[in-house]
């Protein structure tokens, strides 16, 4: 294995581990908007059943 090898390995090695973060990255913006679309569903929940049970208005 000569010089040459060795740097197109860490190469490919470098792009594995680039298309991994870009993979993760995009994995965690998912949870991310799942999470947000779960608390606003539970927020709105919330304000209804409050806001439905009182005089008060929105």
């Amino acid at each position: 294995m000569d010089a040459q090898d060795i740097i197109e390995l860490i190469e490919y090695f470098r792009k594995l581990q680039n298309i991994e973060l870009e993979f993760q990255i995009e994995e965690l913006g998912e949870y991310i908007d799942l999470k947000f679309e779960e608390l606003y569903d539970q927020l709105t929940e919330y304000i209804d059943l409050n806001y439905s049970n009182s005089d008060h208005p929105l």
